[in-house]
């Protein structure tokens, strides 16, 4: 993304950072919106077509999505500064990027996270919904960031005009589902999270055992089921902030040997990641197909005498009420 010069106010960074994504809307942008419309089109396709999701709904989330941007434009500098300190601070090419690529990809993962959490929860009937909704929210994050990307290789006077189709092809194909599987992930685990206790309750009744969630309930006095919310939040958020960090390093040693005048190695890379990246989108869809991810946990919650477990719970929890 180009660079913006931020005041040092919060609200005016703020400020700036709306102006920014509502100029991205004007007419010089128009191209570059056509043509980033057009994957994030057919992969809401992909996605939807044997989902009878509200369609007014999804629109909302997806326009949310594309705000999700927002955090980053307002923090821009002080994500640069601490690339930065990395790079001053680690002298291995590797590790750099590595430890470049976690930090980026935990900031944006937590950004989408945000905006679901905020738009979409209140909307969601089981951990199948959690997922989709975190997927169309991260489609407008991709969409606004590829038409910013767009842009700007078309103004970049070093990029070979044979070579523009090949970045917007990569980046409505690899970037795009990398968007895609590492929110749709998180959303699984934050789908858990918002029926913990349903959802707890029925592992519990499989035989699974939480010896975490126990030791963590004994030392804080906390709920299992807050203790089992929260640790699914974190754990889907360090598993999406990896696989982020996992692209953005095969894409900066990539580029790194592009710098350095490598070629062969560059592809190798590039190439690696395609793997990846089906791998990634196999997951995404067992997940989704998972019987346990449809069950509707949202009439269970409304139906608290339905909770028959809730002893059980208690015995093995220690649960206060």
């Amino acid at each position: 993304m180009n660079e913006i010069n931020l005041a040092p106010d919060f609200i005016d960074r703020t400020i700036d950072a709306l102006t920014r994504v509502m100029g991205i809307f004007d007419v010089v942008h128009l191209p570059f919106i056509g043509i980033a419309a057009i994957p994030a089109l057919i992969w809401i396709y992909i996605f939807f077509r044997h989902q009878r999701e509200n369609k007014l709904l999804t629109f909302v989330i997806f326009v949310a999505g594309m705000f999700a941007v927002i955090p980053i434009f307002i923090f821009q500098h002080e994500i640069a500064r601490i690339e930065g300190g990395l790079e001053n601070l680690f002298a291995n090419v590797i590790l750099t990027i590595a430890l470049t690529g976690l930090w980026v990809g935990f900031y944006e993962e937590t950004a989408k996270y945000w905006i679901i959490k905020s738009t979409g929860r209140h909307f969601f009937r089981n951990i199948n919904d959690a997922i989709i909704f975190s997927i169309v929210t991260a489609l407008g994050f991709a969409f606004i960031e590829n038409v910013l990307y767009f842009r700007s290789i078309w103004d970049n006077p070093l990029i070979d005009e044979s070579m523009y189709w090949f970045y917007v092809t990569f980046r409505s194909l690899g970037s795009m589902l990398l968007h895609i599987f590492a929110s749709g992930i998180l959303g699984y685990y934050y789908g858990i999270a918002c029926f913990a206790k349903p959802v707890l309750q029925d592992k519990l009744t499989e035989g699974k055992r939480f010896i975490f969630t126990k030791w963590i309930h004994r030392i804080l006095h906390l709920k299992s089921e807050t203790v089992f919310r929260e640790e699914k939040i974190l754990e889907g958020l360090i598993i999406a902030a990896s696989l982020h960090a996992v692209f953005d390093f095969l894409m900066g040693m990539s580029q790194h040997f592009t710098d350095i005048d490598s070629p062969n190695a560059a592809k190798i890379w590039l190439l690696a990641a395609v793997p990846f990246l089906v791998g990634g989108f196999f997951l995404l869809t067992y997940l989704l197909d998972k019987k346990e991810d449809h069950k509707n946990y949202r009439e269970v919650c409304e139906n608290p005498e339905r909770d028959i477990l809730e002893k059980r719970d208690q015995k093995i929890f220690g649960l206060r009420k």
